[in-house]
Order: C-alpha cells, then sequence, then structure tokens
C-alpha cells in the first residue's frame, strides 16, 4: 500500500510503500515508459520516477521500522520528491493509460497514486489545495513543451521560501499551459495575484536547482 508524509515548507512529499507496492509502481512507470506513444524521451525525467522507487525499495533512500506495538505493519520504503517533479510525472502516467492496453494492476497503482498525491496537496496547501489540485488535472504531457518547463518552474519552485510556495504553486502549475506567456500581459492586466513572468521563467531555464530545504 503507498502513503505518504508531507515534507518542509511545503517541497513536497516522503513517498512511502511496501516492497510489493513499490516494486508494483516501478514495473507500471518502465513499462509506460517503454511503450507509451506520449513519452518523448525515455530516458527523461518521467523514468525518474521509477529510479526514485528503486532506491527507496532497494533500502538506499528512506527505511521506516513498523511503531511499536503494530510490528504488524512492516518494514516500509520511501522516497523524497518535489512537487512540480512529482506532478508531471503522475499525470504523464495517466494520461498514458488511454493511449494504452493495460492491466488492472497498472491501474490499480496509477490510481493509489493519484489517491495519495490529493490527499497530500489538502493536507499540505489548505484552502489552496482545490485551486492547486484543479491546475495539476489540467498538466497536458501530451505537449511535448511541457516536460521540457520542468527545468525552469522547477528552480524556481526550490528557490521559493515556504510561503511563495504555498501562495504561488497554483499559478507556477498553470504556467505549464502552452499558452501562458501568449496570455500572461493579459492576465497580469486583469489583476491576477502571484502570476512568474516569462522572463523570470527563462532566467532560470539549464539553472542549477537550488537546496529545496526539505
Amino acid at each position: 500500500m503507498l502513503s505518504y508524509s508531507l515534507l518542509k515548507n511545503h517541497a513536497g512529499i516522503l513517498l512511502v510503500g511496501d516492497y510489493t507496492s513499490l516494486t508494483w509502481l516501478h514495473e507500471v512507470v518502465h513499462d509506460v515508459n517503454e511503450r507509451s506513444p506520449i513519452v518523448k524521451d525515455k530516458e527523461g525525467s518521467f523514468l525518474g520516477l521509477a529510479y526514485d522507487v528503486r532506491k527507496a525499495y532497494e533500502r538506499q533512500r528512506e527505511v521506516i521500522q513498523p511503531p511499536k506495538h503494530f510490528e504488524e505493519i512492516g518494514v516500509r520504503y520511501g522516497v523524497q520528491i518535489l512537487w512540480p517533479v512529482l506532478l508531471l510525472q503522475q499525470r504523464l502516467l495517466r494520461q498514458s493509460l488511454a493511449f494504452l492496453s493495460h492491466t488492472a494492476k497498472t491501474q490499480s497503482i496509477t490510481y493509489a497514486l493519484e489517491a495519495i498525491i490529493e490527499d497530500a496537496l489538502r493536507e499540505d496547501f489548505g484552502a489552496q489545495a482545490e485551486r492547486i489540485i484543479d491546475h495539476w488535472q489540467r498538466l497536458d504531457p501530451t505537449q511535448p513543451e511541457v516536460f521540457d518547463m520542468i527545468d525552469s518552474r522547477g528552480g524556481i519552485f526550490c528557490s521559493w521560501t515556504k510561503a511563495q510556495r504555498k501562495a504561488c504553486f497554483a499559478q507556477l502549475l498553470s504556467s505549464f499551459d502552452p499558452m501562458y506567456d501568449r496570455f500572461y500581459a493579459m492576465r497580469l492586466k486583469n489583476g491576477e495575484k502571484n502570476l512568474i513572468s516569462p522572463t523570470e521563467f527563462a532566467g532560470w531555464e539549464n539553472a542549477e536547482w537550488p537546496d529545496p530545504r526539505w
């Protein structure tokens, strides 16, 4: 079973699972990465989800012992993942199912991941969560440029303070729309808050991500 715990500073989650759940997720991501027509870069950041999960169940990340007097829970394993990275990875996984024949196993682990992300967003962002979830569900990884945007968006997200992440994360997600640059000026004129300028995004392209303080 998959679960989560929140990281500090609204950075993301510790994705947690038992050995079986994590190996299932690893297998599903590899299969989708290989077969999905919307995965253009077969060595890209989507496959990074499989890498992170494998490192977790190989005990190279977080090893979580069961609580005292609840040994039946068993040992679980976790890996830290930043919000913008995980949300984009999940959307590509989910959208790929529309293009592929897949098993109940693939569907079950895909929806389990979606369910814990939704719960975690609500816990982490409170009143902002529904807007964030709405933008997350609109992410369209069938647009090839969307995954190219993660470099600049991830860099900005890591540079933000805790307060900036809570206030601005929804608008960061909205910026994955390929039409964002075209409509930025109009949205700004209409009084939308916490928009990030295309110039700022351009300044983070190919830049090293700061410590996310997670």
